[in-house]
């Protein structure tokens, strides 16, 4: 026997949603509900027509008893798909991962809301992968046998269980303060990129400064090395938008001699530049624009590039395929990138 788990939250969605009535008896409604700027995982409905909110979790999630209640929120106030739905029973919110944080049943317990927890493992034998269900008290909700056609989503661990996600602790006072302007799906999402940040390595950290927050390897007590900073996130005065920075790999234009022409060959430099952020910044295309000098009032002209240009740029730079479609692909280049300047020098 041995254990296996989803590569990505992805994997375990697609399947879930194939595996709702053979798994819990459930009717599938929608998924990836949007709901006042949010996004359910899964709704369904029980024979008797009472609403299930599913959430999914790869890994432990210190905020899904946050994610769900703004769930419900949201859904008590629009109730949709009023015509299969009986609003008269209560809304049931249901957060389903491997595992789930001490900080999870505190919410619990303290909430007015009733949360089920319910936690999920990979098991195989002889080939036959079975995922089983479980209650929070360990009873088997159900189980049922997961189809070659997901097999390419799983991946084989060590540990009866994929790794937790680092805890962390609470974000700085910059970090909230940037919050507490934004709509509640920015804060969700920010949250989520933060700790995207956080756990890629044991080494970044994360200090807060008057108006933005810094991640980088630690220098002392309080402090990141300028030369070993990776991320910023800043909020953009007068209308207090989250502006994302990365430390970026760019092509410096370096003078030839004599003439003083630009060489034709690209040099590499890293220096931090804007990327887009929110969905509306790259509907309205959005640059990648970066700063060269001291300070960081608005980027040098000679290097703004589009997406498509930068991607090509950094393909010609590293000399491999590059993929830059999201801001998570961004922080994850960012963040590759940011491991290697780590590695000692040969």
């Amino acid at each position: 026997m041995a254990y296996w788990h989803f590569e990505s939250e992805f994997g375990l969605e697609e399947f879930f949603w194939k595996a709702l009535e053979p798994l819990l008896n459930l009717e599938p409604l929608a998924r990836q509900y949007a709901t006042q700027g949010q996004y359910c995982d899964i709704l369904a409905t029980d024979w008797e027509q009472q609403l299930v909110v599913l959430e999914l979790k790869n890994v432990e999630d210190r905020y899904v008893v946050s994610q769900l209640t703004r769930y419900y929120a949201s859904l008590f106030e629009e109730k949709p798909f009023s015509e299969r739905v009986d609003y008269g029973l209560p809304i049931r919110l249901v957060a389903i991962a491997p595992s789930f944080h001490s900080h999870n049943y505190v919410d619990q317990q303290h909430s007015r809301l009733d949360f089920e927890f319910w936690t999920f493992e990979v098991v195989e034998v002889d080939g036959k992968f079975t995922f089983e269900l479980k209650s929070s008290s360990g009873k088997l909700i159900g189980q049922t046998e997961i189809p070659p056609t997901f097999h390419s989503y799983l991946v084989a661990t060590q540990e009866n269980l994929p790794k937790p996600e680092r805890v962390i602790s609470r974000p700085p006072k910059s970090f909230r303060t940037l919050l507490d302007k934004l709509p509640q799906g920015q804060q969700e999402y920010l949250l989520k990129l933060r700790q995207k940040v956080l756990d890629y390595d044991e080494r970044m950290i994360e200090v807060g400064l008057t108006a933005r927050t810094q991640y980088g390897l630690r220098k002392g007590e309080k402090a990141i090395y300028q030369t070993k900073s990776c991320v910023e996130i800043l909020s953009q005065r007068p209308f207090d938008v989250p502006v994302l920075h990365l430390m970026l790999p760019y092509p410096k234009k370096e003078f030839g001699a004599p003439g003083h022409r630009f060489k034709e060959e690209l040099v590499r430099g890293d220096a931090w530049a804007i990327v887009p952020l929110l969905q509306e910044q790259w509907e309205a295309g959005l640059c990648v624009g970066f700063f060269l000098g001291k300070g960081r009032q608005s980027p040098s002209f000679r290097y703004v590039y589009t997406v498509e240009r930068y991607t090509r740029i950094c393909e010609q730079l590293l000399g491999r395929s590059v993929s830059l479609c999201s801001t998570e692909d961004f922080i994850e280049f960012a963040l590759n990138e940011w491991q290697k300047r780590l590695m000692p020098k040969n």
